[in-house]
């Protein structure tokens, strides 16, 4: 018996709480559907980043935001060469069309038909060769620093943007963060082109690797053997003449100003064209002057069939020169082409003007960056689909339809049918008390209402701006509202995201401000709601109790106003992060929601974009992850939601059977969580499709080391069966290292087996990992190897279990602080070797255990003393702090940590009265 309490007090902090609701998820909106074996033109493109042309005349793009790299030919058809559309990294010595890349950006092709490939998510530089397959050419080594000359594929690279390739094949990169140009050779060795990885400006004259750059873009190379590179920070073209000699060609100059141009290319007469961030395409030829190539100034699109000074750019981005001197920009989500006649038109992209897919199920539709959805009372869902800049509407039966937005960013049509208006990035949306559609038109600096087909501002003046209180809502500024939800009373509230606060707009009323003092910060827990400060605020919800939930995003915070008026928060600790699970929310980390909704039970849900989850707060204050496992991706449709791959989740509701939606954000997709049975949860995926490990300390969720005697949780998947279950001592009394088939081995040795289940196992380290500077673990399940992962190897990991107690024996808490000059009693695991028998899977029984190198405890940076420092009395792997709470400590919320020789932990929070 005295076993299973032990136990008991363990699985309380290290396995998921039986209560915690159990999904299946799918997808109910958006498809990859790319395009592809049709007019480039009629393609939807997400963000382009890069261009190239080869030889033959075939134009590249890199589709950054669907992390594809795609190929138009010279009859105008479209393909994807690159990329399955799902950010990651796979694929090298395979065929380049089923290998993963992460946020691509610049491209650049040599005569011999290769084509590299800036994967700047992947801190890569990788080449699809002619035959079509993949490979990794520079960067993603081991090798932090390589010195001068060494194997381009053992370094790292830092932000690799751009690339370029000379005559003699050399391939040059640009690490923008970095600071730096790299060259590698064409025997795969890598040196420094320019910069000293420092960002600043010099060097003109002297050697091009003793110059600073600072945020070093775009690249070119003429057939001199000159290197042109975007140095965007310094507001400069900067160029490498033969010899290595750093120079300015462009800007620093009246005559050739420059605003942080990102992108640079040269024709085969010497002429160099610039794009910056003004939004126009300037050129230089040699020895003529400064002249507009492209772009009326103002952000827009038009003038495709006139000239191209006259017509307006989106974002142009990079830029190209074919062989017959006509140049490519790529310009937002378009390429553009300017011909010999100064005449430009679109080659790729169709802007989404096209609403691709309506009339048909929504399953097949395109969606782009999706931000919010909304649900009536029929079961028809309404998409917030920001990037095509229309609200969509799926009907019970599943087909999707346009109902307001003609695809264009702009404003137009109030008063007027909605389908043929105009919306500006429409970041949320809600349904009023009469079922009418309400949509934050965002960039439009608006609200605007949708009912029986037409459309029309409701609030806002379309002028950025934050105004005087107790306003007309139509003549009450706002500034970016991304935010929208009511309460049983009708009363509206809108996050007005960039003034940093929450407005109410009751029926027929002014409107006012209901929380957020105009100042971005995270004061105020406690206080009144209007006087307290928020950070940029992006989402809200109301419980039946009229509480008001604020996604805080900027704050890495949900919090609460109640209906008196007060502010506090529930979820986060300020920090961003994703530790926290299965203990209280106040003490989880989060880390940019961007949604939040509340069911009839008092469950909080929130989108935690950032960590790329779904999480709960169940109505005990318990934080719990439902949705991804934290890898932004797509993956886990049909099955189990807790395996499953989000990208940038946002916007979420809850329906009346417990069902959530979600914009599945940076995956073009709207999503569901259904509730089912934990039986269902988990399905075993192809066992030639392995999920990485991942190990993290039990307490404090970090990871990167392990040491001796820490208890860790493992995460993955096919680790054990699909309903959870505890472990037990064995005979001789230690935990067993044999749980349902699961075993763990550290080096060959196995470990003591807390609790498993599919994707998560609880386990102790075995103290035969000290000494050594990485440990290799394996997973088995069923007698059969599952996965195995190495991990470096500290002396100690300290974290801090989130819950401690009070001197009384009661939990600290905001409403139950410690006093002053009392004792606190803190629990953490971690410490590493003791002066005990060191036995992992053993209780500890007296004498304690103490650990061999010093314990400190700090409140908020102060020393405290500490009165017992040993092993937790009969648990397994759990150091006991006794520490004294100093006595000059200020009351309320405190930070605490706890240091076990050069390492610290984790702060967690105490409150003090």
């Amino acid at each position: 018996m005295k076993g299973l309490l032990v136990w008991a007090a363990i699985l309380a902090w290290t396995v998921p709480a039986g209560a915690q609701p159990v999904y299946r998820i799918d997808t109910v909106a958006g498809s990859s559907l790319s395009g592809d074996g049709g007019p480039a033109t009629s393609a939807e493109l997400g963000s382009i980043q890069g261009i190239a042309i080869d030889h033959l005349g075939n134009l590249y793009l890199s589709d950054t935001d669907n992390h594809r790299i795609r190929k138009v030919s010279p009859g105008g058809i479209i393909t994807t060469i690159a990329g399955t559309g799902i950010a990651g990294f796979s694929g090298d010595g395979g065929p380049a069309a089923s290998a993963q890349l992460n946020l691509p950006y610049g491209l650049a092709a040599d005569l011999a038909g290769n084509l590299y490939i800036a994967d700047l998510g992947n801190n890569r530089v990788r080449r699809i060769a002619p035959d079509g397959t993949i490979s990794t050419i520079a960067g993603g080594g081991a090798l932090a620093s390589v010195s001068e000359g060494d194997a381009a594929a053992n370094s790292q690279l830092l932000t690799p943007r751009n690339v370029a390739v000379d005559a003699a094949g050399s391939l040059y990169i640009s690490e923008f963060s970095g600071h730096r140009v790299r060259k590698v050779t064409t025997d795969g060795r890598i040196f420094t082109a320019a910069g000293t990885g420092v960002a600043g400006f010099w060097g003109d004259g002297g050697p091009s690797s003793s110059a600073q750059l600072a945020y070093p873009a775009g690249l070119a190379a003429d057939r001199n053997g000159n290197l042109y590179i975007a140095d965007s920070g310094n507001q400069r073209i900067r160029k490498i003449l033969p010899g290595n000699i750093m120079s300015t060609v462009l800007g620093g100059a009246p005559s050739t100003a420059l605003f942080t141009p990102i992108a640079v290319t040269v024709d085969a007469a010497g002429a160099i064209y610039v794009a910056d961030s003004t939004g126009t395409v300037h050129q230089y030829p040699l020895g003529g002057p400064w002249t507009l190539a492209a772009g009326a100034g103002a952000p827009g699109f038009s003038g495709d069939g006139g000239l191209a000074p006259s017509a307006h750019l989106t974002a142009p981005r990079d830029l190209a020169v074919d062989l017959y001197n006509n140049l490519y920009i790529a310009d937002g989500v378009r390429v553009r082409e300017i011909n010999s006649s100064d005449i430009i038109r679109t080659v790729a992209g169709d802007g989404y003007l096209h609403a691709i897919g309506d009339g048909s199920a929504a399953t097949s539709a395109q969606l782009f960056n999706p931000s919010a959805v909304a649900l009536d009372y029929s079961g028809s869902l309404y998409i917030a689909d920001t990037g095509t800049n229309r609200i969509r509407r799926v009907s019970p039966s599943g087909i999707i339809t346009t109902i307001a937005g003609d695809g264009v960013a702009a404003f137009k049509g109030d008063l007027g049918p909605a389908a043929s208006s105009e919306l500006n990035a429409p970041a949320s949306l809600a349904l009023d008390s009469s079922g009418n559609i309400i949509v934050a038109d965002t960039a439009n600096q608006r609200v605007r209402k949708i009912a029986s087909g037409s459309i029309w501002t409701v609030l806002g003046t379309g002028t950025a701006g934050s105004g005087p209180e107790n306003t007309a809502p139509l003549q009450t500024p706002v500034r970016s509202p991304a935010g929208l939800c009511f309460d049983l009373a009708a009363n509206q509230y809108i996050a007005d995201t960039l003034n940093n606060r929450i407005l109410l707009a009751p029926p027929g009323a002014l409107v006012a401000t209901y929380a957020g003092n105009g100042a971005a910060g995270s004061l105020g827990d406690g206080g009144i709601a209007r006087t307290a400060q928020l950070n940029r605020p992006a989402a809200c919800a109301v419980d039946a109790a009229g509480n008001l939930f604020i996604a805080d995003t900027g704050n890495h915070l949900v919090r609460k106003v109640t209906p008196a008026g007060n502010i506090s928060t529930v979820a986060g600790t300020g920090a961003a992060g994703s530790g926290g699970d299965e203990g209280p929310a106040s003490a989880a980390q989060l880390n940019a929601p961007r949604g939040v909704a509340v069911d009839g039970s008092g469950d909080v849900f929130i989108a935690d974009t950032g960590s790329h989850r779904i999480r709960m707060i169940t109505p005990d204050g318990v934080m719990h992850t439902i949705a991804g496992t934290g890898a932004a991706g797509f993956a886990g449709d049909g099955a189990g939601a807790l395996p499953a791959e989000l990208n940038s989740p946002a916007g979420l509701v809850v329906d009346g059977s417990g069902n959530v939606y979600f914009a599945d954000s940076g995956n073009n997709r709207v999503r569901r969580l259904t509730q089912t049975a934990a039986s269902t949860q988990l399905i075993i995926p192809p066992v030639n499709v392995p999920q990485p490990l991942v190990v993290q300390n039990a307490a404090s969720q970090a990871s990167g080391t392990v040491a001796p005697g820490e208890l860790v949780i493992i995460s993955g998947a096919g680790l054990g069966p699909q309903a959870g279950v505890a472990g037990l001592f064995d005979s001789a009394g230690l935990v067993a290292n044999i749980v349902a088939g699961t075993e763990i081995h550290f080096d060959g040795v196995p470990a003591p087996v807390f609790y498993t289940q599919f994707g998560q196992v609880t386990v102790q380290v075995p103290y035969t990992v000290a000494g050594s500077v990485s440990t290799h673990l394996e997973a088995f399940y069923l007698g059969q190897s599952v996965n195995t992962a190495d991990v470096a190897v500290a002396a100690s990991a300290p974290g801090l279990f989130p819950v401690a107690l009070n001197q009384d024996g009661s939990t600290n808490s905001a409403s139950n602080p410690v006093a002053a000059g009392s004792t606190i009693v803190l629990n953490a695991t971690g410490e590493g070797m003791t002066n005990g028998a060191n036995t992992a899977g053993l209780p500890a029984a007296a004498p304690y255990a103490s650990p061999l190198q010093p314990v400190v405890v700090s409140f908020s940076g102060e020393m405290a003393q500490i009165t017992y420092a040993a092993a937790a009395p009969g648990l397994v792997g759990v150091l006991q702090v006794n520490a004294v709470v100093p006595a000059d400590l200020p009351p309320g919320q405190t930070a605490v940590t706890l240091s076990v020789g050069a390492t610290s932990s984790q702060a967690i929070p105490i409150w003090a009265r």
